[in-house]
């Protein structure tokens, strides 16, 4: 389980540094650790990586760095020349990809708040057909957490809601799209969610230059689902969808931080869209994400509804320094999780979404 906590729960950190002597570089420890929401004191944080007086740049990813760094107070020291500098990161760049495509990955589940909690369970097995595979109450921080899906969360995808005692209404947005789901008969389904009282946004049909029939439906809080028709698959919940302000930047950071594959492009002229296709494995086998560029569009309100995917890693303390590395914002310093121990990281996207980072080891013991 990942916890959902309020917003006022986190306090970004101030953290100054000052002018130091040539020929000393001196690089402000928020930038190289990356203070934000949840961020712990300097002191931690250099902890985590094992900073004493002196250590060389790249021990993380056991590569090769041509000078030493040192803590200076909040600062991160080296002392070499700009240009060394640039080299050094080139390198820990370079060792932080190889093992982002190492590293065993893969999509846990998607979080989500919802007002009613027994009535969004309900409509999901019911019209969708999911199953509860577990639910747990935390009184003592006021909220429940349900989890949803097709098979087990040891190796299928599944939602993750997140009910806050005493709130029953949230905001979408404009920036969350959808949750595809993979049926072998998109009428048939449409139709039964019809009997259930659900709506039904857009009736079963082909996409338009595409034979693929679809239909998209919302859930009793506004969350869109769209129903894709396919064979058998082992991964039902195939898709989540969400709209960015630059797709190619997006692109760029989910392959070097978070080690995904594009899988296709596609744009749509016609109607001033492109999406991507990203993920772990064939999209036939595996959930994607899909990322979509609506031209003209920068930026979206988020809301307060949707609040993240959850992804499987086997070092969450890697996985923080390559998302830094390569553009990523770290909202949580990587660590374990209070009363269960699991161990997560949590970052932003160029675009501000949300995704935690949770080690796999932890996550296989807390399922058991």
């Amino acid at each position: 389980m990942v916890r959902i906590l309020p917003m006022s729960t986190f306090r970004p950190l101030a953290l100054s540094s000052s002018a130091s002597a040539a020929p000393l570089v001196r690089i402000s420890s928020a930038r190289f650790f990356g203070a934000g929401d949840g961020a712990c004191n300097p002191s931690r944080r250099l902890s985590l990586f094992h900073l004493g007086s002196a250590i060389p740049q790249g021990k993380l990813f056991g590569v090769k760095a041509p000078k030493m760094l040192r803590v200076e107070g909040n600062a991160i020291v080296a002392a070499t020349g700009g240009s060394m500098a640039q080299a050094s990161t080139a390198i820990t760049q370079e060792g932080a990809l190889e093992w982002v495509k190492k590293d065993n990955r893969r999509l846990l589940h998607v979080v989500y708040r919802v007002g009613d909690l027994d009535k969004t369970i309900k409509f999901y097995t019911e019209c969708l057909g999911m199953k509860l595979l577990r639910k747990r109450d935390i009184p003592e921080e006021r909220y429940t957490n349900a989890f949803l899906g097709y098979g087990p969360e040891d190796s299928q995808f599944v939602v993750e809601l997140t009910y806050n005692y005493g709130v029953d209404k949230y905001d979408i947005g404009t920036g969350f799209g959808h949750i595809g789901i993979a049926v072998e008969d998109v009428a048939k389904t449409v139709d039964l969610i019809k009997a259930k009282g659900g709506k039904v946004t857009r009736e079963p049909g082909p996409v338009k230059g595409s034979n693929t029939v679809i239909a998209f439906i919302e859930d009793p809080d506004g969350y869109k689902f769209e129903l894709l028709e396919r064979g058998p698959t082992p991964e039902p919940l195939c898709q989540v969808m969400l709209r960015v302000g630059d797709l190619d930047r997006s692109i760029a950071f989910y392959e070097k931080a978070f080690g995904m594959e594009l899988l296709y492009k596609r744009d749509n002229p016609e109607y001033k869209y492109t999406i991507a296709m990203m993920g772990y494995g064939p999209e036939d086998k595996s959930t994607v994400l899909e990322l979509t560029y609506n031209y003209g569009v920068i930026e979206y309100d988020k809301g307060n509804a949707y609040a993240q995917m959850a992804i499987g890693t086997d070092d969450v303390y890697k996985t923080a320094e390559a998302v830094r590395l390569f553009g990523g914002k770290i909202t949580r310093e990587p660590g374990p999780l209070p009363g269960i121990n699991t161990k997560i990281t949590a970052c932003l996207d160029p675009d501000g979404w949300k995704s935690v980072f949770v080690d796999n080891i932890d996550f296989a013991k807390e399922l058991e």
